[in-house]
């Protein structure tokens, strides 16, 4: 009777010190759930890539009421490379992650995704990175246009950020904060310029103008 007490205390022994080696192992991990269409061509163990990265693993594909689940665990170095608005496709058993547009954050543990299936997110999904540098080109040419605004040009400027602004409230709460900030910082040195120029009038006319501006694209 003792050894066989004996016995299964070394087993829970056992099984404890496991248990707790592969907590330590997989701490910092991040698990989530894709939805698919249909994930045909994916089993546990395939990778999942983000550009030229191996992110993380596939650890299961379940069939859910006419759709597969995906699960996936990310790496703790990668644990980043999956955010609210990332775009997934299946390519040659392997799950691909795109976050060329995204703009969301990243995923919480345990997190269920949907992925977008039409046609334009599975191609940008799959071919993201070659359209990689246009879409920087854009995003240079739209901080130009911020950098280029002075006191004559203010009011043409605040009627084209104000058409911007449903995209930037789309994109996320940081998005538009962010464009806002930067907004305010190039209307604040107009004012100082104005004000250099003895032209202060114009400058506490410009201030209130712009705080007008920010209550109605605020609402």
């Amino acid at each position: 009777m003792k050894k066989l007490g004996a016995l299964l205390f070394l087993l829970l022994l056992a099984a404890g010190v496991w248990l707790g080696a592969r907590y330590f192992v997989h701490r910092g991990e991040v698990r989530a759930t894709i939805i698919f269409n249909s994930a045909a061509g994916l089993r546990a163990g395939d990778r999942v890539v983000e550009g030229e990265a191996v992110v993380g693993k596939v650890t299961r594909v379940t069939h859910l009421e006419g759709d597969d689940a995906v699960s996936i665990r990310l790496d703790r170095q990668h644990r980043r490379a999956v955010v609210g608005d990332s775009l997934f496709a299946i390519d040659e058993h392997q799950l691909v992650v795109t976050n060329t547009l995204a703009v969301g954050a990243p995923i919480d543990d345990g997190a269920i995704l949907r992925a977008k299936q039409d046609a334009v997110s599975r191609w940008l999904a799959k071919h993201g990175s070659q359209v990689q540098p246009f879409i920087e080109k854009l995003k240079r040419t739209a901080d130009e246009k911020l950098d280029a605004v002075d006191a004559d040009h203010i009011g043409a400027a605040l009627n084209r950020w104000k058409r911007d602004v449903p995209d930037w409230k789309r994109e996320g709460g940081d998005t538009l904060d962010r464009n806002l900030a930067s907004i305010r910082a190039k209307v604040e040195k107009i004012e100082r310029d104005l004000e250099r120029s003895h032209r202060v009038a114009e400058a506490r006319e410009l201030k209130e103008k712009f705080e007008r501006w920010v209550d109605e694209v605020q609402k």
